[in-house]
């Protein structure tokens, strides 16, 4: 599961390119997808603007996709709980159950020298930012499935 804040703009967008990704591969049916937020716009459709170039640099259609609250009970439900930026990774350490053997990482953790790189929020800037963003997170989902390997199981939560 991929966790963000409003659940509008960088997961969804994770949850997209994952998805493109394991069709590339053949993976589609191996791998659960999912995406939320932890102060999400629940049920609300991903920006427009991550939609646009969801759609058009990548041939990937997310509009589909609606807001959905991150809950304790999916420490339950996923094996991995992949954060966009720290602020996100600290709120699931927090909320984190007792005896949950699922440990919530940074979706770019080691992808950078000497620190955790975090995707940047781009809600209120321009497309530019979108862009910047989605190559991030392509990135980011390339290695993570290297890292999990092609039977890693779930990765997230409901919310298609």
């Amino acid at each position: 599961m991929f966790v963000c804040t409003g659940n509008i703009c960088r997961s969804p967008f994770a949850h997209g390119l994952m998805l493109q990704v394991l069709q590339e591969q053949g993976l589609e049916h191996k791998i659960e997808v999912a995406s939320s937020g932890t102060h999400a716009h629940v049920g609300e459709p991903p920006h427009p603007l991550a939609i646009t170039v969801a759609a058009v640099d990548y041939g990937i259609d997310i509009s589909g996709l609606r807001g959905r609250q991150f809950e304790r009970a999916d420490f339950a439900r996923f094996d991995h709980l992949i954060a966009l930026d720290r602020g996100h990774l600290a709120r699931l350490h927090a909320l984190k159950p007792p005896g949950s053997s699922v440990e919530p990482r940074l979706l770019l953790s080691g992808m950078t020298r000497g620190s955790d790189a975090e995707v940047p929020d781009p809600y209120g800037r321009d497309r530019s930012e979108f862009e910047y963003v989605g190559r991030l997170i392509m990135l980011g989902v390339r290695r993570l499935l290297t890292t999990l390997g092609a039977d890693a199981g779930r990765i997230n939560a409901r919310g298609r």
